[in-house]
């Protein structure tokens, strides 16, 4: 499940990051996040309707990319990211377990 970014897809976010700045970029990422929660309330809260998956995609692909960019101008790499979700998933097993009893 894991997205992979091509060496020119991150010279692209680089650019972005370059010619836009760090605020502008935390914002947008901020915006796509939004995006995303609007999208999925339609989808719980509402009828289906055409094109409404296509648009969770487009607001999924949306995040990854900005989140992608932000783990990029803070310099998170994948190591110090796979050790905090392990962290959240140990959570999360322990509160489902709680859950069961």
């Amino acid at each position: 499940m894991k997205v992979e970014f091509t060496e020119s897809e991150i010279e692209i976010m680089q650019t972005a990051l370059d010619q836009w700045g760090l605020n502008a970029q935390v914002g947008q990422t901020v915006e796509e996040c939004a995006e995303l929660i609007v999208a999925l309330q339609k989808y719980i809260n509402r009828t289906p309707q055409p094109g409404m998956i296509e648009n969770i995609l487009d607001e999924i692909a949306d995040v990854e990319m900005m989140l992608a960019q932000m783990r990029l101008v803070l310099d998170i790499g994948d190591d110090a990211l796979r050790k905090r979700i392990e962290y959240k998933f140990q959570r999360l097993n322990q509160y489902l377990s709680r859950d069961e009893v």
